[in-house]
């Protein structure tokens, strides 16, 4: 309090002071100003560093908005990346879906996958061409790499495909090689064997099972699976053999659906 006295007397004096004639209050003038020269000097430092430090922390800022703006840029490119490579997946798929369809000399429609049963996973997949756009009950449907399974269901613009790996799928095949024929059923656990295989026929692990045609559903030719093992069926009259699909159904997304067969 008494500090706040005296200051504002010292103000109040050099109000006066400098209120008077010049010819009355030059020496005073002349004694205040050699007696504030050093806390001017002071005070003009003080100025000059807060300046400097102003102009240090708004460069500050401004680098602080420059990284959040580059790290949100770097956000941008990563998110660019991740689509661009997606579109080139998708592009090599449906490339390898093309090249497939110009092999198969039969009619045929592309279709996306867009939907399939959480809890049986191996079973269905849901389709996005139905009837609208040719496909009918029993249309054959493949992919780039193989045998995917049978239209089941078909609606106006969509259509269910039983998977060849479900257990109530059966499909006319043959080993590539030598020619044994036998029925490829579904497991249901994402892979499939092939059934009532003459006893006494060579089968070696690593060939390739087709479509045999019989059946009038599937075209003969199309890749099935490869056989990863060999065993008796329990009465020991037949020889079975386990295949590994040659489709990916973990990763299903395109599909083509065939003209079924005449």
């Amino acid at each position: 309090m008494r500090r706040m006295v005296v200051v504002g007397m010292v103000v109040l004096l050099l109000v006066l002071v400098f209120s008077l004639p010049f010819k009355y209050t030059s020496a005073v003038r002349t004694t205040i100003f050699r007696a504030l020269g050093p806390a001017q000097s002071v005070v003009e430092t003080m100025a000059r560093n807060l300046g400097a430090v102003a102009e240090g922390y708004g460069r500050l800022i401004a680098a602080a908005e420059r990284e959040r703006e580059l790290a949100e840029r770097v956000i941008e490119l990563e998110r660019e990346v991740v689509r661009l490579r997606e579109f080139e997946r998708e592009t090599e798929e449906l490339r390898s879906l093309l090249d497939f369809r110009r092999q198969v000399p039969v009619p045929s429609v592309a279709a996306r996958v867009i939907g399939r049963d959480v809890q049986h996973w191996y079973q269905s997949i849901v389709i996005d061409r139905g009837a609208a756009h040719g496909v009918t009950a029993d249309s054959p449907v493949v992919s780039a790499r193989g045998v995917v399974g049978r239209v089941v269901e078909v609606s106006s613009s969509t259509s269910r495909v039983l998977l060849i790996v479900d257990p109530d799928s059966r499909v006319g095949g043959v080993i590539q090689a030598s020619r044994l024929g036998g029925i490829v059923e579904g497991l249901g656990r994402g892979g499939c064997r092939i059934t009532y295989l003459p006893r006494r026929g060579e089968i070696n692990l690593g060939e390739e099972v087709v479509t045999s045609g019989l059946g009038r559903i599937y075209p003969p030719g199309l890749l099935i699976g490869t056989i990863t093992s060999v065993y008796l069926d329990e009465h020991g009259l037949y020889q079975y053999a386990d295949l590994e699909p040659a489709a990916d159904f973990d990763r299903l997304e395109h599909v083509i659906v065939l003209a079924p067969v005449e």
